[in-house]
């Protein structure tokens, strides 16, 4: 019996990983798409009402397109690690390699990013 329970936890805490997975993959390369095009508000929509109150539209733009003119296009991201909810990711630019700090809130909206130098 206690093999049966062990087994239906590390399923079910599989299953919860990959649904995680899923949905880190899928903001990262949204942001990546419209990143490079410099789709200032599709990129504000991906925040969550907390961050787009304290970023605000014109504090999203600033950053878009600052990052855009001194790191170039965002060509691809590897994952590094999940450490306290928060993805980790090698983030290749044009210019340069950053790593992204990543936190989706619970609908899968950002909560948090960061970039910053290795």
């Amino acid at each position: 019996m206690k093999h049966i329970i062990l087994l239906f936890v590390c399923f079910t805490t599989n299953i919860i990983l990959a649904q995680d997975k899923a949905a880190y993959d899928n903001a990262v390369k949204t942001f990546q798409e419209n990143f490079n095009a410099q789709n200032v508000d599709a990129i504000f929509d991906l925040y969550t009402t907390e961050m787009q109150e304290n970023m605000t539209k014109e504090g999203v733009t600033r950053f878009v397109t600052g990052c855009y003119k001194q790191f170039g296009s965002l060509k691809s991201f590897e994952f590094i690690e999940t450490t306290e909810g928060i993805s980790s990711y090698t983030a290749n630019f044009d210019k340069i390699s950053l790593v992204m700090e990543l936190l989706l809130s619970p609908d899968n909206k950002i909560a948090t990013i960061q970039f910053q130098e290795p």
